[in-house]
């Protein structure tokens, strides 16, 4: 059995995060799991029975400390496979790959030097390039991740693996009508920082008096967005493993820029139509022909719109949510992902 260490920078709740339990919990009878991570947090406390190493330098930019432990950690237990599931994670394992060895494998949630590397952003997408050549395989979460890490990273196909992010099966809305006859029972669900927008969801909300808008979670930008009090939208803060998704009509989030977001697939797999912003692989969620959902532009008429026309017609969209929601279901790619680890 395969011993694979889950390199990811911060135990925090997040949609990496997610994918590294929902990895361990597929795997649990293929592989020997070790997570590799800051510190005690959410992920940790959702892995109870899996060794963890604490390592919080991780947090840095670069540390030759950090590196150094995480090298003779590897030596220690005998790590066949290094996952690492964040950019900082993905350096600190490749270039551990110098020093020791084993099979490497990093995750792209979404190309941050892309989406997050500003004025240096040249300098950190030839890092990242730089670096394709220390992995074994780099795993894609959306298609959109495989065609960027290809045309505009120029990272060779052979070494590129493409396996859509999926969620485990949950609790599913199973009426084609909405909850309320009047209003539209609307959730939001992420960190409120940035790249989500939920500034800009707020703004479009608070004037559409059909909507009741729920928004699940916490971040820096929390206190400005609560400053004042919403008639038809509740803040309800963090919640630890939410999976309340069935309760809800539709699922909507904006944001500047995703890989493939955990939250709209937890959505869709219980069956709840949604509305996303046309980035990252969200387009890949949305079937063309028969749509379970809308895509938008990040501005308050595409908003707004889609959430009308989502609202006037949600007899169709409910309907074709819950048959795309078996798209969405992590074991039908359980093969895929054992030939990753285990070939």
């Amino acid at each position: 059995m395969n011993k694979v260490a889950f390199i990811i920078t911060k135990s925090e709740i997040g949609g990496a995060q997610t994918w590294v339990r929902d990895q361990i919990k597929l795997l649990e009878k293929d592989i020997k799991p070790i997570v590799i991570t800051n510190k005690p947090g959410w992920l940790s406390e959702s892995l109870p029975d899996v060794a963890h190493y604490f390592l919080p330098e991780i947090e840095s930019r670069f540390s030759f400390s950090a590196l150094s432990k995480i090298v003779q950690h590897i030596k220690n237990n005998d790590i066949d496979i290094v996952v690492a599931s964040s950019a900082n994670a993905g350096l600190y394992s490749r270039l551990a790959k110098l020093l020791t060895k084993f099979h490497c494998i990093y995750v792209s949630h979404g190309w941050s030097c892309l989406y997050n590397g500003g004025f240096a952003k040249p300098v950190f997408c030839f890092i990242e390039t730089m670096l394709s050549y220390l992995s074994d395989s780099i795993l894609c979460v959306s298609q959109r991740d495989y065609d960027n890490a290809v045309t505009k990273l120029h990272i060779s196909e052979k070494c590129l693996v493409f396996v859509r992010n999926a969620v485990f099966p949950s609790k599913v809305n199973d009426s084609n009508s909405l909850q309320k006859f009047d209003k539209l029972k609307l959730l939001a669900v992420g960190r409120l920082a940035h790249p989500k927008r939920f500034d800009l969801l707020v703004e479009v909300v608070q004037h559409l008096p059909f909507v009741e808008l729920t928004v699940v979670g916490n971040g820096p930008n929390g206190e400005s967005l609560r400053h004042k009090k919403y008639e038809n939208i509740n803040f309800v803060g963090e919640v630890k493993s939410f999976d309340d998704y069935h309760s809800f009509d539709a699922f909507i989030l904006i944001s500047d820029s995703e890989g493939l977001p955990m939250s709209a697939l937890e959505a869709g797999v219980a069956q709840i139509p949604m509305i996303l912003s046309d980035v990252g692989g969200c387009g890949e969620l949305i079937c063309k022909l028969n749509p379970n959902g809308i895509l938008v532009l990040n501005d308050n008429q595409s908003i707004s719109n889609a959430i009308t026309n989502l609202f006037d017609n949600y007899t169709k969209f409910k309907h074709n949510a819950t048959i795309k929601s078996k798209d969405f279901d992590i074991n039908e790619f359980k093969p895929s992902y054992k030939k990753i680890y285990l070939s």
